[in-house]
């Protein structure tokens, strides 16, 4: 009873600090705030499939990537649309864009399956490149940001930087709880059961290739969310948006943060982000120092930092430290 309690006191104290972000935080660290909850969105996703599917997706920035030119081609062409509305034409565009790229990959497994994800990837990497007229290829296209137009509040300025992350964190939370209540279902349970023992699965009336699928899009269409907020808050997209160093930055941040806790991909977005930010600011080579940290947690903390929160991993690892 009194870990129960402490459970809902926690997530009580972490709801009222991330209400008060914006009142507690220079407007700084604001930013970084909102980049945060953008990539824990992302990690959460990339942990859907991986964490409970069994799936490794090196070409997750693929989906991601759709979502953000997709808001930012609407956001510069069609200025006029409503906010809300671009985010379900985002939401819908990444929907269908996992359905496809998810056709053909979940088919496969293991290292085939990630080789694959990470060839449409690079396709769609260089159809961003070479399609100047449209993506203006790596130099870039700078988007504007459009206000929010509620119908009780009426409109609400998107230039300021508060309003921006809590829009986010509003966003952001509901594609969390979303994909939190889906592996609650029937169909999200069988999702780790394929991930265990596909043929026993098959045997007992599962079918894998459709639930890998439906795990597939779901992920995907998270990762898409996560993209259109991305251009949004940057108010601008590159190729760097599907690159190959925007799928390693997302398997860091899961790993790191630990992906087999539902919440370790989020702890992994906030420490990546917050570390990079600190130690940036230290040396120029700090992707030595992100990189050592990666290899230190893989052969010391596999659990991630999440496990560091459950005592007898502590005691674990301490163990392995006198040994």
């Amino acid at each position: 009873m009194r870990g129960f309690r402490a459970s809902y006191v926690g997530w009580g104290v972490l709801a009222v600090f991330l209400l008060l972000v914006p009142q507690l935080l220079p407007e700084i660290y604001v930013h970084l705030s909102t980049e945060i909850l953008i990539y824990a969105l992302f990690a959460v996703s990339f942990n859907l499939l991986f964490g409970y599917g069994g799936l490794l997706p090196f070409g997750h920035a693929a989906i991601f990537g759709v979502g953000a030119y997709v808001a930012a081609l609407i956001f510069k062409h069609y200025a006029a649309m409503p906010l809300l509305l671009t985010l379900a034409v985002t939401t819908l565009s990444g929907a269908v864009a996992a359905g496809f790229i998810g056709f053909f990959c979940v088919r496969l497994k293991g290292a085939y399956f990630a080789l694959l994800t990470l060839a449409f990837q690079m396709f769609l990497f260089a159809v961003a490149l070479k399609w100047r007229t449209l993506t203006y290829g790596d130099d870039g296209m700078t988007v504007p940001r459009p206000d929010l137009n509620l119908l009780v509040l009426g409109k609400v300025s998107m230039r300021d930087i508060d309003n921006v992350y809590y829009l986010t964190l509003v966003v952001v939370v509901l594609g969390i709880w979303l994909c939190y209540l889906f592996l609650k279902t029937p169909l999200g349970n069988s999702v780790v059961a394929v991930k265990e023992k596909d043929i026993r699965a098959s045997f007992l009336g599962y079918n894998a290739f459709l639930t890998r699928y439906v795990a597939f899009v779901v992920a995907g269409t998270l990762a898409s969310v996560a993209g259109g907020l991305f251009a949004f808050f940057q108010e601008f997209v590159a190729t760097s948006a599907m690159d190959l160093n925007m799928s390693i930055t997302c398997v860091f941040m899961a790993i790191i943060g630990g992906t087999g806790h539902f919440f370790g991909p989020v702890l992994g977005a906030a420490f990546y982000l917050v570390f990079q930010d600190w130690i940036s600011s230290l040396t120029k080579h700090w992707w030595i120092v992100m990189g050592v940290l990666f290899v230190l947690v893989v052969l010391y903390l596999q659990g991630g930092l999440i496990s560091l929160f459950k005592m007898e991993r502590v005691k674990s690892i301490l163990r392995k430290w006198r040994g």
